[in-house]
């Protein structure tokens, strides 16, 4: 009973009120002027007739549109009046789009068109009759409790929002430490960065599907219905995804370990959570390349280790030390003739008889 209500309502309104606005109208078209002899004919239409093509075709939609009111063709008669609107923008054809929205349940996307009309009437641009700026603040106020509201509390907090395929708004009375969302109002398209952790969302009542993404998370889907009014808060967190390590080497079979831990020959790949991480890839006879690698999550990390030869030094060599034996002998040899001391030299003696004296000789 009350939809009937309310679709009757709106269809009285725009029936009341379905009325080309007088901007519209044109001044009569003004004829060509005559072609001089032998020139040729004038194809293209004076200036004021081109004027008034725009005019024209405005006044067509909203006509078209008001007829399809009159039969209660709400989503047909909000295409002709959008296209009105669009040919020449007025403060009654956004009434009018306004009031097809509310017929079809579109709330915030009626509340946000109405404001707009309202808008544009105290600009004076253009005008509405005082009749439907008492009609468009009633219905505004009217949609205010037909909304469903939710307050969602969501970790991390730099996660991105999608409603139905759209991205949210901010509602007019959204501030910085309260902030309030509103869904329905934009085209098609991803959804964007949510402005806190926590926020009220605005939605028609019914079923949705909220797409919550972040870069290195699976998205989070939650699809529910919302009746009108204050909704159970949703508590949401988005785990991260592994990182994905894969680490190479060259030669082949070379042993890899990763924060001390052996994880066998490489070629290997492995998922991880996400962090800063050291590598050492190593194998016999080759020199050892270590690296620290910070792995993001979700994303793939590829590590490839180039093991140069390890070539002996010459003091590791066998040769080198038989060699240097040899020389060292030598040496000690050289020295031992360079440096003893020599005995003093013996004098000569004589005789000595058979006591064993001698006499040396000077």
């Amino acid at each position: 009973m009350t939809l009937r209500i309310d679709l009757a309502g709106a269809a009285l309104a725009l029936a009341l009120f379905a009325v080309v606005p007088g901007e519209v109208s044109a001044a009569p078209p003004v004829a060509p002027p005559a072609s001089s002899p032998g020139a040729p004919p004038v194809t293209e239409p004076a200036p004021a007739e081109k004027d008034l093509e725009p005019a024209a075709k405005a006044r067509a939609a909203f006509e078209r549109g008001t007829q399809l009111v009159t039969r209660a063709k709400w989503a047909e008669a909000l295409a002709a009046f959008e296209e009105a609107q669009q040919i020449l923008p007025h403060a009654i054809t956004l009434f009018n789009i306004g009031a097809c929205e509310r017929a079809l349940g579109r709330y915030t996307a009626a509340r946000e068109t109405l404001e707009r009309a309202l808008v544009e009437h105290r600009s004076g641009r253009t005008t509405l009759p005082e009749k439907l700026v008492e009609d468009a603040r009633g219905f505004a106020l009217e949609i205010e409790g037909l909304l469903a509201q939710v307050e969602i509390r969501i970790a991390p907090a730099d996660a991105a929002l999608a409603v139905d395929g759209r991205a949210v708004s901010p509602a007019a009375s959204s501030t910085p430490e309260a902030p309030r969302l509103v869904a329905g109002i934009r085209p098609p398209g991803k959804g964007e960065r949510l402005p806190a952790a926590r926020f009220v969302l605005e939605l028609d009542p019914g079923r949705h599907v909220l797409v919550f993404s972040r870069a290195g998370s699976p998205d989070a889907v939650v699809a529910k219905d919302f009746p009108s009014g204050r909704n159970p808060p949703l508590d949401l967190r988005l785990e991260d995804l592994p990182a994905t390590l894969v680490v190479q080497a060259e030669p082949a079979g070379a042993i890899v370990t990763i924060d001390g831990k052996d994880f066998g020959p490489a070629p290997i790949s492995l998922l991880r959570p996400a962090g800063r991480y050291d590598v050492v890839v190593e194998k016999d006879g080759f020199i050892t390349a270590e690296a620290k690698l910070t792995l993001k999550a979700g994303d793939l990390t590829r590590y490839r280790a180039t093991l140069p030869v390890d070539e002996p030094s010459v003091l590791e060599t066998w040769w080198f030390w038989t060699v240097a034996g040899v020389a060292v002998s030598g040496i000690a040899v050289g020295t031992y003739f360079l440096a003893r001391t020599e005995p003093e030299p013996q004098r000569a003696t004589v005789g000595g008889g058979t006591l064993g004296w001698r006499v040396p000789v000077p």
